[in-house]
Parts: C-alpha cells; sequence; structure tokens
C-alpha cells in the first residue's frame, strides 16, 4: 500500500535532518582524519595513501546505481537508517581493525561501500521535507557539509589526536556514527505516514532505464550531470595545482595560500546564502549556464589573464597602468578576484544542481538519480584528474588549468547544442510506473 501524504511537523523534522546532517559529516571526517593518519605515517605511507584513495573510489563507481535502487526499494526513509546503521558497523569495526595500518584499505572500501545507500537517501529525502522550494534546504546542506568538515578534520581531529592518539579519534567517530544511527531512526519514525517510507517492488526499483531516460529527456536533468561532472574535475584539479601555482607562478610559499582561500571562502558563503534566499527551480537552468561559464572564465583567468594584463600595460604605455603593473605581483593580484569567483560558482552550480534534480526527477526515482549522477561524476573525474597530477608535475599549472578549462569549453558547447534541440523550460516529469507499496 502506497504511503499516505501527511502534513510533516517542519519544527520538529528539519532541525533534526540538519543535526544528522551535520553529525554525519563530522564523524565522516574524523573516521577519514584516521584513515590518512594511519595511512599516512605507516612505513610504505604513499603506497597506503593511494590504496585508500582507490578503495574510496572503487565503491562509488562500481556500487552507486546499486545503493541508490535499494533506497527506491525500501523507502528513503527506511534506507538513511540502514545506511547510518550500517557506517556506524564499519567505524566500530576500524576502532578494532585500524590497530595495524594495512586494513585501513578495507575500511576506506567498507565504508565508501554503505555510504552508496546513506547519501542517496539523504538526497532523496529532500523531495519530502522541503516546502515550497529545494534551494534553501539544500544550501543548508551544503553549508553544513562544510561545517562538518571543518569541524571533524580541521578542530576535533587534532584535539582528539592530542588526547589519545588514533585510537582516540576512530572511537569518537564510531561514537558518533552510532548516535548519528539513533537520530536518523528518530527521523524515519516522524516520517513514517509520509512517502519517504514508500516502497517499490524490486523489479522496479532495480530497473535503471527509466532513468536514462529521465536524464535524456529532461533538459536540467542533463546540465545537471555535466556541471557537477565538471565542478568536480575544476576543484579537484585547483587543489592539485595550487601548491605549484603558488611556489612557481605566484612566486610566494605555501603560507600565502591564505590569501587565496580567503577570498574563497567569501564567494562561498555569499553563493550559500544567496541560494537560499533566492533560488527557485525555474532559476536553476540558468544558474547553472552562468556558474558553468563562471568556472570556465576563472580556469582559463588562473592559467593566462595575467599574461593579458602585463600584456596591456607593456604595449598601452599609459603611465598610471604601467607604474601599477610594475609594482604589483599581477599573477597574485589577479589570482585573488579569481578564487572569490571560483568560490561563488562551484557553490551556486551544485546547489542549483541538485534543486533542478530534485524538482524534476520522479519521487520514485530520487535515490537512483543522485546516485547515477554521483557515480557518473566520478567516473567521469578519474582520468581528467590523472592526467591533471601528470600534467602539474610535468607541464606546470598553468597548461593543466587551461586544458580543464578547454574541457569545460566542450561541455559546454555539447549542452548549448542540446539546448537547442530541446524547448527551453523545465520538463515535466513522467512520473514512473512503479507502484508503490
Amino acid at each position: 500500500m502506497e504511503a499516505t501524504t501527511s502534513t510533516v511537523p517542519g519544527s520538529v523534522v528539519r532541525p533534526l535532518y540538519y543535526a544528522c546532517r551535520f553529525t554525519a559529516q563530522t564523524a565522516q571526517n574524523l573516521l577519514l582524519a584516521a584513515l590518512f593518519v594511519k595511512a599516512g605515517t605507516s612505513s610504505t605511507a604513499a603506497i597506503e595513501l593511494s590504496s585508500v584513495f582507490v578503495a574510496i573510489l572503487i565503491p562509488a563507481v562500481a556500487l552507486g546505481a546499486v545503493g541508490g535502487a535499494i533506497v527506491d526499494r525500501v523507502g528513503p526513509a527506511r534506507g538513511y537508517v540502514l545506511g547510518a546503521s550500517l557506517r556506524a558497523a564499519v567505524a566500530v569495526a576500524a576502532v578494532f581493525l585500524l590497530a595495524d595500518s594495512t586494513w585501513a584499505w578495507a575500511v576506506a572500501f567498507g565504508y565508501s561501500a554503505v555510504s552508496q545507500i546513506f547519501t542517496p537517501a539523504e538526497m532523496a529525502l529532500v523531495k519530502t521535507l522541503q516546502r515550497n522550494t529545494a534551494g534553501r534546504m539544500h544550501s543548508w546542506l551544503v553549508a553544513l557539509q562544510y561545517g562538518g568538515q571543518g569541524a571533524g578534520m580541521i578542530a576535533l581531529a587534532p584535539l582528539f589526536y592530542f588526547i589519545g592518539g588514533t585510537a582516540a579519534i576512530l572511537l569518537a567517530a564510531a561514537v558518533g556514527m552510532v548516535f548519528l544511527s539513533i537520530m536518523c531512526a528518530g527521523l524515519a519514525f516522524i516520517l513514517r505516514s509520509t512517502p519517504a517510507v514508500a516502497t517499490q517492488e524490486t523489479r522496479h526499483a532495480f530497473g535503471f532505464r527509466a532513468v536514462g531516460s529521465y536524464f535524456l529527456r529532461v533538459p536540467e536533468a542533463g546540465y545537471a550531470l555535466v556541471a557537477l561532472a565538471f565542478r568536480s574535475t575544476l576543484s579537484r584539479a585547483v587543489v592539485v595545482a595550487l601548491p605549484l601555482y603558488l611556489t612557481h607562478e605566484i612566486g610566494v610559499n605555501g603560507q600565502a595560500i591564505i590569501y587565496l582561500v580567503a577570498p574563497g571562502i567569501v564567494g562561498l558563503l555569499i553563493g550559500l546564502v544567496w541560494a537560499m534566499r533566492s533560488l527557485r527551480v525555474e532559476m536553476a537552468r540558468s544558474v547553472m549556464r552562468l556558474s558553468f561559464l563562471g568556472m570556465i572564465l576563472s580556469a582559463f583567468a588562473l592559467a593566462a589573464l595575467d599574461y593579458g594584463v602585463s600584456a596591456f600595460a607593456r604595449y598601452s604605455q599609459l603611465p598610471p597602468v604601467v607604474q601599477l603593473e610594475a609594482s604589483m605581483n599581477t599573477t597574485f593580484v589577479v589570482a585573488i578576484p579569481v578564487a572569490f569567483l571560483l568560490g561563488l560558482v562551484l557553490t551556486t552550480s551544485l546547489i542549483a544542481a541538485r534543486v533542478a534534480l530534485t524538482e524534476t526527477a520522479p519521487r520514485a526515482q530520487q535515490a537512483r538519480v543522485f546516485a547515477i549522477q554521483e557515480m557518473i561524476s566520478e567516473t567521469l573525474v578519474v582520468a581528467p584528474l590523472m592526467l591533471a597530477g601528470i600534467g602539474v608535475q610535468y607541464a606546470g599549472a598553468r597548461p593543466t588549468l587551461a586544458v580543464i578549462a578547454a574541457i569545460g569549453v566542450l561541455g559546454f558547447v555539447v549542452m548549448e547544442l542540446m539546448r537547442v534541440r530541446v524547448p527551453t523550460g523545465r520538463t515535466a516529469p513522467v512520473e514512473s510506473t512503479a507502484t508503490a507499496t
């Protein structure tokens, strides 16, 4: 029988959902910090760290679609509890297994595997919990993600390491995830008479043809898929290129990174506040398009804009411009506003894409849609990210960023050509024919 729709007590359920999000991010980053410390301080640190990163990536690519199907089968609320409970089980096991660093890859693999259930369930719940628009909720989720990452990785992990080493970090992560499981169970209980607990027959839940058709049929969905893949590629490429960019291109030491991180954080916060107050599904495609262009511009600017500024100063021979260019580090001055723009568009592209998927995807396909989007994004990122590392090492940061920008131009052109073929405006989703039980 299909779950009946009832009024969700927003004054209780949304704060509880946000508390789950923050707890999940904090505990996750505590666990990751412990994994990195264990792997990074072993006698074979390079191999151990590489194995951890690979172990995290493989389940995201191989099991993402299956995880989304499981959530659609049991319902997002139950999938949320299941995913949180499995995460807690892995974290508790890690307390005992990580006495030996050689098990770090196994913990990373197990945690990533069960997260393929937790993450799409978390995203699928937005469809039930939102009131009028998903923009505000997705903005809060991104803000709480960053807050949880800071709390777990930057604040609590060093504190617990000082108290009791890696064992204390692992214990704190396990306690946090057990507590998260309890909160998720409470949330599922509150949502027991809403569509969040609606189940589907197995043959419908594990059917992916309709989901593939959705991404091809709905313009916003295809745009979100490409935009999120490029966002992941660019953000990670910038992280890879940043150390060499600072030392070789700007000519400053690593401590100067704060001068680029600070404007990036300001841009991020402005993007969050704007999206929280103003972003609607009708605007999502335009915001994704502008953010896509902003990401391409940022990459090209980091690669070559300062050359253009210097050339203008040299050939214009305008005394104020020449004096200004001669008295400043042009590359550094250009990088500061670009960092602001990058922080802004990385945030708005993420939120706009998630809003588009939440609002246009059929309710019965929500978990699979988010799971497949994440799986495709991670798959498409692998090759460019490997090439980015090689390119930065042997060709330098500038050529690598220019190539990433060129990839973005190609993706943007493809999506704009599809836009010409498909009428502008949101295409109403065709609900799945699966019968909820």
